[in-house]
């Protein structure tokens, strides 16, 4: 495994993080956090949610994937409109 480590988080690259996501995820679930990277720049940080830190899932104002279109991470309807739309070319709605 490629993993970049410091005592609290660890840092991999995308494609590693692709062809290890179910290693990945099932770590992060043992309470594992890390910084995926592309290109040598952050572009995900996974890690278990504090409850917290969410509070009420109705009330999310965004979502933290970060683009050049969105550089401080998606609008949270944003992200509900394109699902809806995956959803409904999907034919699921």
């Amino acid at each position: 495994m490629y993993v970049m480590s410091n005592s609290t988080i660890s840092t991999i690259k995308l494609r590693y993080f692709r062809e290890n996501s179910q290693e990945i995820i099932d770590a992060v679930r043992r309470g594992k956090s890390f910084i995926v990277m592309k290109r040598s720049k952050p572009v995900l940080k996974l890690s278990i949610p504090d409850v917290d830190e969410w509070g009420d899932e109705g009330h999310w104002t965004g979502i933290d994937l970060r683009d050049k279109k969105h550089p401080n991470g998606m609008p949270a309807e944003e992200f509900l409109e394109k699902l809806r739309k995956i959803r409904k070319d999907l034919g699921e709605i």
